[in-house]
């Protein structure tokens, strides 16, 4: 085989290109690579000194005159009035307990004729979402009881 006709082959051209992307790859990697060095990575779960921030996810199957979910401490996370039936969300602090943490849904639902209930999800930030339910005719008032393990 001569020597010309081995650098048109296709396996002359493959080498060719795979030795022109090594050449680059020196310079392309001083480009795209940062000079200071990274900051940590952030947890995974914000915390504040006060509790954990959590989204409450409030589902209705009526509308409620008003609907108020409270810690066992005795703080109000969720106070709200005139909500209509289906899904709404509002951000809360939630405590860190280790042992769990225990709320006490009310609500009025002033219709007060047929049954209906309320479902109450936590999402704690880093950790699993959870629904507790409470079921009745015209005042709800049902504790609840949620437990994560708590890092």
């Amino acid at each position: 085989m001569k020597g010309s006709r081995w650098f048109a082959s296709p396996l002359a051209g493959t080498a060719g290109v795979l030795a022109g992307l090594c050449l680059l790859a020196i310079p392309l990697r001083q480009l795209t690579t940062a000079r200071h060095p990274l900051a940590p990575p952030a947890s995974a779960a914000v915390e504040a000194p006060a509790g954990i921030h959590a989204v409450l996810r409030l589902r209705l199957l009526a509308p409620a005159t008003r609907v108020v979910v409270i810690t066992a401490a005795g703080v109000t996370l969720l106070d709200r009035r005139g909500l209509g039936a289906g899904e709404s969300e509002h951000d809360a602090l939630i405590p860190r307990v280790a042992g769990g943490l225990d709320l006490r849904l009310q609500a009025d639902f002033s219709a007060g004729g047929a049954e209906t209930a309320a479902f109450l999800t936590v999402m704690p930030d880093g950790y699993d979402d959870q629904t507790r339910y409470g079921i009745g005719r015209g005042r709800i008032d049902e504790p609840l009881r949620y437990e994560w393990q708590m890092r």
